[in-house]
Parts: C-alpha cells; sequence; structure tokens
C-alpha cells in the first residue's frame, strides 16, 4: 500500500471517530469550537418539587401602589360630613358678648376681657354669661365659667372682683357674709335686684327675674327670697402674704348659704346635698348655651338733690 493510502486511510478513521464524539455529546465549549454553526443546548432545569399535601404556601402582598392625583375638577370623593354638635358642646362656645340692654353705647366695660360693665345713668351692673344647666339641684344661680356649672344655672366668664368693684361703683354697699358659729347669722347688704334677658328661638328678646328660674323644692312654686351684698371676703396666703377674694372659687349668685358668696340669701338655705332648698325651674330655662344677660340694680335710696 502506498503511502497516500495509508494517509488518506487515517483520515478517514479520525474523521469517523471525531463524528462519532460530536453525535454521544461533548462539552459545550468543544462543541462550539469543532461545530460553531450549531446553538448550544439549554442546562436542564431541575425538577420542581410538589408541595407538601395541606400546607398552604404563604402569599407575598404586592406592594402599594402610589395613589395617582385627581384630575382638576370635582373630587371624586365628598367631603365628610360635619357633625351635630351636642348640648354639651355647645355649652362649651364662647357666648356672644353683647349684652341685651337698650342702651349698650351708654354702658362702661370694667375690664377688656370680661364682659362685666357698669350703666351709671340706670345705676346698675351688667354682665353676660350663658345657660349650664337647666335640671339641676341648685346651689347658686350664677357661678363664674369653669366652677360649679353642675350646681347653677348661669355661668359667667369673668372674675368675682369686678363684679364685686362695679356694686361698689353703682352705690350698693357689702355687708357681711352669712356666719355659721358661734351661731347662725345671715348674709347683709344692699338688696340686689337679679334679672335676665335672653332671646328666644324666634329671636324676641325676653325677660325674667332671676328667681323666677329658681323652684322651691318644698312649694314647687319660684323662689320668693330676695339677694344681698354680702361682699365674701378675703383669704391670705401664708407662703407670699397675698390677699385672695373668695368668691372666685366661684360663689357669684348663690341660693345656698356660703361665707364666700359675693351674694347670698338673707335666710337659712342648706348647702347639703341632701337638704337643698332650690331647683332649676326646667320648664322657664331657655337651652344650654343660651347667651344670657344678667342685670344687677342696688336697692338703694336715690339722693335728694340740695336746693340751690
Amino acid at each position: 500500500m502506498s503511502q497516500h493510502s495509508r494517509i488518506g486511510r487515517l483520515l478517514a478513521v479520525v474523521t469517523m471517530s471525531l463524528t462519532a464524539a460530536l453525535l454521544a455529546g461533548c462539552p459545550a465549549s468543544e462543541k462550539g469550537k469543532s461545530a460553531p454553526s450549531q446553538p448550544a443546548t439549554q442546562p436542564a432545569m431541575p425538577e420542581a418539587k410538589p408541595p407538601a399535601p395541606n400546607v398552604i404556601e404563604p402569599v407575598e402582598e404586592p406592594p402599594m401602589e402610589e395613589p395617582t392625583a385627581e384630575p382638576a375638577g370635582e373630587p371624586t370623593t365628598k367631603p365628610a360630613e360635619e357633625s351635630v354638635p351636642t348640648a354639651e358642646a355647645a355649652a362649651e362656645k364662647a357666648p356672644d358678648l353683647k349684652p341685651l340692654v337698650e342702651n349698650p353705647a351708654d354702658l362702661k366695660q370694667l375690664d377688656p376681657v370680661f364682659p362685666v360693665w357698669i350703666d351709671k345713668a340706670n345705676n346698675r351692673v351688667v354682665m353676660v354669661g350663658q345657660v349650664c344647666q337647666t335640671e339641676a339641684p341648685l346651689e347658686m344661680f350664677a357661678c363664674l365659667k369653669n366652677t360649679k356649672e353642675h350646681e347653677a344655672i348661669v355661668a359667667v366668664p369673668t372674675k368675682a372682683y369686678i363684679v364685686h368693684t362695679g356694686l361698689l361703683a353703682v352705690e350698693a354697699s357689702a355687708g357681711h357674709p352669712v356666719q355659721f358659729r358661734p351661731e347662725y347669722a345671715p348674709a347683709t347688704g344692699t338688696e340686689i335686684d337679679v334679672t335676665v334677658h335672653w332671646k328666644d328661638a324666634q329671636g324676641k328678646v325676653q325677660t325674667a327675674r332671676a328667681q323666677d328660674w329658681i323652684r322651691n323644692a318644698k312649694t314647687n312654686k319660684a323662689m320668693d327670697a330676695v339677694w344681698v351684698f354680702g361682699g365674701s371676703g378675703f383669704w391670705q396666703d401664708e407662703t407670699t402674704g397675698q390677699k385672695h377674694y373668695r368668691a372666685e372659687g366661684g360663689d357669684l349668685i348663690c341660693v345656698s348659704n356660703f361665707s364666700s358668696a359675693m351674694l347670698d340669701l338673707p335666710i337659712e338655705s342648706s348647702q347639703s346635698d341632701a337638704d337643698l332648698m332650690f331647683q332649676a325651674f326646667t320648664d322657664r330655662i331657655p337651652p344650654r348655651g343660651t347667651p344670657v344677660t344678667i342685670v344687677l340694680t342696688p336697692k338703694v335710696e336715690k339722693k335728694s338733690e340740695e336746693p340751690k
């Protein structure tokens, strides 16, 4: 056999061996080198295992999407409706500070903040509060705001000493508050007429004596007692030496006897809860929160003019 024949046969054997190797499979790198025209095969995916029976796979919640801006124009949602104010909420609102008297321009306000005036032409003190109770046992007709509203009919946003000063300015004289020791002694001082003015549901101004809003628990009739200017009193802080007007605790116009009362009844009237003499005359009192003008008029003798 010639040398050319041996080389031909050797090449044929090598070609057959390579072809067999390619058909049997070989590394991808080698396939790429020997057969670049054919694509590489993808690696086999691992076989998924079925979940265990009766086991709930946790599901991840999708992320929250950012809210999109509403287009201009009418909103897609309605605004929340305002709640209807209750009687308690209405009673917390500031009252109308305009006094319901016939000559408001002639009044002189005693303090730039508190609604208390003097009416020199008619010799009286005018103040504005609001109804705080319409049905309750009473220890007072009027208290200072945020003090004793649970046992009073009207609450007045002022300081008691300002009202006291106003009464002195219209010629009332303070006597002394009630005394309990060594024996009972009623309050004394100038008698004070107390009247109230308010607007009804139709906006018409109404007027009544303060006594008409107070019912005697025994007779079921309006209170017939009067008020006197007892004048309360002072207590002194032992640490600072400063004096404080005792009626600032709330005892403005009382129907139970208190030694701290500015105005008190000149009759014995218990402050014991079990023995309270007076109650709110519910049917005669406007709703809670109603602004009320209180007028205090001292019963003083008018001075006769001296002959010229």
